[in-house]
């Protein structure tokens, strides 16, 4: 009898042993599948050294050193923003420092991460900031805390050598040789996202994408202005573009159709003077091919689609020119108003009709506050006809694939980043729960603060 309890109290030991004690446990958790559209029946996520170490079906039987009872709650990945700038975020291009003063890294690093952490935005892509700014950025990106957004950069936006002011966010290449040495210099540097800006002529495009896809470094465009259409990049082989509203410009080539155009613009609006204004125009610009080149705007549609490219969104930005005009009198500011958001739910029709052709979108905000800027997008996509399963899609995994970190990101999987939303009211109940509060773990830490 004393060598059998031995046994048993042995036995016993090392049964228990043998459980793995995972870092945080969230059980009854319902989860949502982004390849699929489908939230699941309740499970249980298991998180070890900030990944997800195995989804199991709905037990107590695990050891954790924390358990959240997400009591059924909804489950979703946090969001990724594809598309924003730092200038953003520590002052525009005539306030942003022109360094990054090492002893205050810490400070822009929180302010960074403040503008997007607290609203369930874990990763964003930088599509252009200053070289000054580069080294400082490489290194947040390369050691990555669970109490700050992953960061991945594109360098500085490359355009062509011209006869105008450069933005600090950019950078010049004055040759082909030119613009082939500056991707190699950015690979070597570790970067492998490369954003060409429209004022790069195609010389300086073809040998810059063609470098960056030997490379197997993802080039993203943002093409517009008519200096390159996305017909002929298309042609070349990009596939993924910067802001839906930039699809007009490839429309609206011939010289007729642009003084037609600018006529009709100035008669409702005024001279372009201003940021709002060029923003007015775009939208302008799709009444007029809705009017006049409907045609061949479903045939670049179609071409888009059977490319597979992919765009980002950056609509918030236009909504918000409903709030304001031009200066004026009364009766025309309204007017304008009224005539802009005209424009802008024609816009948002050939947008939907996008995504219904194929076309993959992602969250770009490309504006300061990030965060609220995120969520304005998700309430027009809705009001826009897009359904509660596609936007958490475009905010996730479609962000992911198109920047090329779904193995780490985007969807809740073993093996994946435990970067995650517990929401307290699903947004599937209503879309104005997209607004409301969540816990958010980044790394399976636990992040929570007061959004203002």
């Amino acid at each position: 009898m004393k060598y059998l309890t031995i046994f048993c109290l042995f036995f016993g030991f090392s049964s228990f042993s043998q459980v793995k004690k995972y870092d945080l446990a969230i059980k009854n958790a319902k989860i949502f599948n982004v390849k699929t559209g489908i939230v699941g029946p309740a499970q249980v996520i298991l998180v070890k050294n900030g990944i997800i170490a195995d989804i199991i079906k709905n037990t107590n039987s695990f050891a954790a050193l924390k358990t959240i009872d997400a009591q059924g709650k909804l489950v979703t990945p946090s969001f990724i923003d594809a598309h924003i700038h730092p200038t953003d975020v520590f002052g525009d291009y005539d306030k942003a420092p022109e360094y990054l003063v090492k002893d205050s890294l810490h400070i822009y690093r929180q302010r960074l991460t403040d503008a997007y952490l607290p609203y369930g935005i874990t990763t964003v892509m930088i599509m252009g900031q200053p070289e000054k700014w580069q080294t400082p950025l490489l290194q947040w990106s390369i050691n990555p805390l669970p109490n700050h957004i992953n960061i991945y950069t594109a360098g500085a936006a490359i355009i062509s050598k011209e006869d105008r002011p450069t933005y600090i966010g950019h950078v010049v290449v004055d040759s082909p040789l030119a613009a082939k040495k500056k991707i190699e210099a950015y690979y070597q540097l570790g970067i492998r996202h490369i954003k060409l800006y429209w004022r790069l002529r195609d010389p300086e495009f073809k040998i810059a994408f063609k470098t960056a896809d030997s490379l197997g470094m993802r080039v993203y465009g943002h093409i517009d202005q008519n200096v390159m259409t996305m017909d002929q990049t298309l042609d070349i082989g990009l596939k993924n573009y910067e802001h839906l509203v930039t699809i007009a410009y490839s429309v609206i080539k011939e010289k007729k159709d642009w003084d037609a155009f600018n006529t009709e613009f100035t008669e409702h609006y005024r001279e372009v003077k201003t940021q709002s204004d060029i923003l007015k125009m775009f939208l302008e610009m799709f009444r007029y091919i809705d009017e006049h080149k409907k045609t061949e705007t479903n045939i670049l549609i179609d071409k888009l689609a059977s490319q597979n490219a992919t765009f980002s969104t950056s609509i918030n930005i236009l909504a918000e020119l409903f709030q304001s005009g031009s200066p004026g009198d009364a009766v025309s500011l309204v007017r304008q108003q009224a005539r802009t958001k005209q424009n802008f739910e024609t816009f948002m029709k050939y947008v939907k009709q996008m995504q219904e052709k194929g076309i993959k979108l992602r969250i770009g905000t490309d504006m300061a506050n990030g965060g609220k800027s995120l969520q304005g997008e998700q309430l027009l996509l809705f009001k826009s006809g897009f359904s509660i399963s596609s936007i958490l899609q475009i905010c996730t995994i479609n962000g992911a694939q198109a920047l090329g970190i779904d193995s780490k990101v985007g969807i809740i999987k073993k093996g994946r980043q435990a970067d995650l939303l517990i929401w307290h009211r699903s947004p599937f109940n209503s879309a104005n729960n997209l607004l409301s509060d969540r816990i958010i773990i980044k790394d399976g830490i636990v992040y929570q603060r007061t959004i203002d």
